[in-house]
């Protein structure tokens, strides 16, 4: 069985396997998005049921990181990873065999919950192997790989449910799963050693998560962090009903539209793992967090000059590239404000990112019932806030701009 890794034996394989894992997170929302439509009719829902399924999944992945932390501290990584992928997959099966909304929810917060375990336990993992210019290249690897999942997720999920119905689609999930949970019990290694391990007591895990709160370096690029992706569920929580709804898309036309509009998030992590060496993560988070917002300025303004769909589209593809700069770098940022309980900072990171952020899919859903202007407009305040805090953690904490002195 594999041993504990190094910093010096990180490679390719070690992000591709920690991106087997995570992308079941991400997975879980965008592979069923064009189904929403159909899970709504066929278990005879309204739409806010439907996106509530979302908005479950979101903060049980919140919420639950901020149990995980302080556990894959105590325990390592790689058990709690394998123990998180099981539920996963136990998961995936219960929702492709709920009978009613109210059973599907409750698949999707055990859902949320091992997709909470496995994203502390990939962004623990990123740095107990590596700081730095390279922590911030290996998250961006991590996210280009990642950034797959906007790509094809939808795309597959929108053929899936057109041809086999929406319960294929969660057993799709389960058996991706499956690959991961095969590849990690094979081939991923503990990245945390026994003497590098704490002690549970509540005390102290309430005031390693204050410590942690308190520090500007971690809080201002996390909140940042939280407002981009906020504005990405307003997006993600909209799109369905606005693409296939106001616009007639069929699942299939909305999963490969969606899919093409989410490939900027990949060409996003790209330019970053590039350009991150030589122009410092917080610029870059600043320029990315601009484009997200450019991108929905443009998108209002094509829509209102009668551009459409087609204006939409083009405006959140800028966005979305932003996207993909900020997200790699805010979260690089925020990991390396600390050297210590890395567990309990990526929960802590991921706590607050994902409740914030699933704040945006009802909000979302009462902006789209009162029309496509007011959905945009949403979007661009969302990424206005985004914006506003990314530029004050760049200004008010210098050590932000300097990557290597962690």
């Amino acid at each position: 069985m594999p041993t504990t890794q190094t910093a010096a034996k990180v490679g390719a394989w070690f992000a591709i396997s920690l991106a087997l894992v995570t992308i079941l997170g991400p997975a879980g929302t965008d592979m069923y998005l064009a189904s929403l439509p159909d899970i709504v009719a066929d278990l005879k829902g309204t739409e806010s049921m439907g996106q509530l399924t979302l908005t479950v999944y979101l903060l049980a992945m919140g919420v639950g990181q901020l149990v995980f932390g302080p556990l894959t501290d105590a325990f390592g990584r790689r058990k709690p990873l394998l123990a998180a992928l099981v539920a996963f997959l136990a998961a995936s099966l219960w929702a492709a065999g709920s009978p009613s909304l109210e059973v599907l929810l409750g698949a999707r917060a055990l859902q949320g919950l091992a997709a909470a375990l496995t994203l502390v336990v990939a962004l623990s993992m990123v740095r107990d192997a590596a700081q730095g210019v390279r922590a911030a290249q290996l998250f961006a690897l991590l996210m280009t790989i990642e950034g797959l999942v906007p790509v094809l997720a939808p795309t597959a999920g929108g053929f899936i449910d057109q041809h086999f119905g929406w319960r294929m689609v969660f057993l799709v999930l389960a058996g991706l799963t499956a690959i991961a949970t095969v590849n990690t019990t094979f081939t991923m290694p503990e990245t945390l050693p026994k003497s590098s391990r704490i002690q549970l007591r509540p005390r102290e895990i309430l005031r390693t998560y204050a410590r942690i709160a308190k520090d500007p370096a971690f809080l201002l690029p996390t909140l940042g962090l939280s407002l981009v992706f906020f504005f990405l569920f307003g997006y993600i929580g909209g799109a369905p009903f606005v693409y296939q709804g106001e616009f007639g898309l069929d699942a299939g036309q909305f999963g490969l539209l969606f899919g093409c509009t989410g490939l900027a998030v990949m060409l996003g992590a790209i330019v970053t793992g590039r350009m991150v060496s030589r122009w410092g993560a917080a610029k870059l988070a600043f320029i990315g967090t601009a484009l997200v917002l450019g991108g929905a300025v443009l998108a209002f303004a094509l829509h209102a000059a009668g551009l459409g769909l087609g204006g939409i589209v083009a405006g959140m593809f800028l966005s979305l590239f932003g996207l993909g700069v900020a997200e790699s770098t805010l979260m690089a940022l925020a990991m390396g404000s600390q050297d210590v309980s890395l567990g309990s900072t990526a929960a802590l990171l991921g706590a607050l990112q994902l409740t914030i952020s699933s704040a945006a899919t009802p909000l979302s859903g009462l902006a789209v019932e009162a029309g496509v202007p007011a959905w945009l407009g949403f979007l661009m305040a969302g990424a206005a806030a985004a914006l506003v805090i990314v530029g004050i953690s760049a200004k008010r904490a210098p050590v932000l701009t300097d990557l290597e002195s962690h």
